[in-house]
This record gives structure tokens, C-alpha cells and sequence, in this order.
């Protein structure tokens, strides 16, 4: 069998071959020591098993296990922007921005005209706090791809921190037309925004969906949304209190009450 010269072209038609098999193991399985991967990978050379074994940890979320696999193939190959690209996509999942907007600046430098690597950068710079930068990548990269609901959904979330709630509002529903798997979060997001703008009834019904969704579950959104409507709850009595208070301070100064005789 003739080697698969180029490592994407081989995860794209090879995976298919492997994922139901990686799947099936522990999380955290090392997918060199797959069989389904072994029977594959002896038909490819070594670095390009070790690209096709790093792609398929990044597609099962196993990051930790992708980041030395790219590593070491970026210490031959210290000039392939995709390699960059995809260590980017490995450290955001793994929760490390620095990295990523490290990664991502490098493979942006060495292939600037591919749109494709400006959505990594754009997610750790949001992340980092940097949301007029974030914005501008992610901008960049809907216009070659506007289909991308995880662009969508992060350019909403740095749109709504630099205080564009409107713009963030639009860039979240496209996310969740998109991606329904997507309903939960930007629900709540959407919800923080309805908060921010004064429209309490609709921030309430979308965060109490939010809880609803992780009822009994111990993670930490669930205490957070919990929070977060009773912050609501207490506004909103604040408020009406404070509109019974002027309403009675007007009715106290209405000419011809017994107060002002």
C-alpha cells in the first residue's frame, strides 16, 4: 500500500477506521496502543502516525495526550503552520490561553492568507481579555467560514464583554440556530445580557431554563445560575419597592390630600 504522503489527507480518510474503536476505550486510552491505530499506522510513516494519533485525541477531547504528540512533531517540522494550529486547538481545550494565543500568533505568521488559524487566536485572546482583538479575529474568520457556530458563540461572548450587547445578542442566536447542542450555554449568556439591559422577565426565564438543565447536578453552573436568579429576584423587588416608594411620596405631595391641607 502506497504511504499516505500528507498527514490531514490521511486523518481525513483513515479516521473513520479508528474512531468507533478509540471511542469504545477509557477516557484518557493511549491511542498508539490501539490495535484498530497499530493496524493503520504501520502503513504511515512515523511522523504521520503520530499527527493522524494527535488529531484523534484532539476529536476525543483528550488534549493533554495531543499536546506532546504536536510537540515533538514540531521540533522537526518547526515550519508547518498546521501543526501550530492544531497545538492551539489542543491547548484551548486543555484551558491554557497563553499557549494557544502563543501557537496561534506562530502559525498565523507563517500562513497569514488562511483564515482557518484565526479562530484559535481569537478564542484565547477572549479568554485572555483581550475582546477587541478576539473580535477582530473571529470577524475575520466568519467571513471565510460563517457557518461555524463555536465562532458565532465566542465572538458573542466578546462582543457582550466589550459592552455591545446587541451585536452579542445576534452573534449567540446564530450560534444556537447553528448548533441546538449550543441552547443550554448561550441561553445563559443570553440571559446575563437581558440582565444587563434591564429586561429581568426574559433574563429570568432563560437562566431558570439554564437550572432546570442542571438540576441536581453538582456542578459549579448550578450554583451559579442559582445565584444569578436570586440576584434577579432580589432586583426586581428592589425595583418594585422603589416604584411603591415613589408612588407614595407622589401621592403624599397630590394636592388636596390631608397631608397637604
Amino acid at each position: 500500500m502506497k504511504k499516505l504522503r500528507t498527514p490531514i489527507a490521511a486523518a481525513a480518510f483513515l479516521l473513520a477506521g479508528i474512531l468507533p474503536a478509540a471511542a469504545q476505550q477509557p477516557q484518557g486510552a493511549d491511542i498508539l496502543a490501539l490495535p484498530a491505530f497499530t493496524a493503520i499506522a504501520q502503513d504511515l510513516s512515523p511522523a504521520e502516525g503520530l499527527q493522524l494519533a494527535a488529531h484523534i485525541n484532539i476529536v476525543l477531547r483528550q488534549y493533554e495526550r495531543a499536546i506532546p504528540m504536536l510537540e515533538a512533531l514540531l521540533k522537526d517540522s518547526p515550519n508547518r503552520a498546521e501543526l501550530w494550529a492544531a497545538l492551539a486547538v489542543a491547548y484551548n481545550g486543555a484551558d491554557d490561553p497563553r499557549e494557544a494565543l502563543d501557537a496561534a500568533d506562530i502559525a498565523i505568521t507563517l500562513a497569514p492568507h488562511y483564515p482557518h488559524f484565526y479562530i484559535e487566536r481569537g478564542i484565547a485572546r477572549f479568554r485572555l481579555g483581550r475582546h477587541a482583538d478576539s473580535i477582530a479575529d473571529l470577524a475575520h474568520y466568519l467571513k471565510a467560514f460563517p457557518q461555524n457556530s463555536r465562532a458565532h458563540f465566542y465572538l458573542g461572548l466578546a462582543q457582550a464583554a466589550q459592552g455591545d450587547s446587541e451585536p452579542a445578542r445576534i452573534s449567540l442566536l446564530r450560534a444556537r440556530a447553528l448548533n441546538p447542542y449550543l441552547s443550554i450555554a448561550t441561553e445563559y449568556y443570553l440571559g446575563l445580557i437581558a440582565a444587563d439591559r434591564g429586561q429581568m422577565g426574559t433574563s429570568r426565564e432563560l437562566l431558570a431554563r439554564t437550572q432546570q438543565a442542571f438540576a441536581g447536578s453538582d456542578l459549579p453552573i448550578s450554583a451559579l445560575v442559582t445565584g444569578q436568579l436570586q440576584s434577579i429576584d432580589s432586583a426586581v423587588a428592589q425595583r418594585m419597592r422603589a416604584a411603591m416608594h415613589e408612588a407614595d411620596v407622589r401621592a403624599a405631595h397630590a394636592p388636596g390630600l390631608p397631608a397637604n391641607r
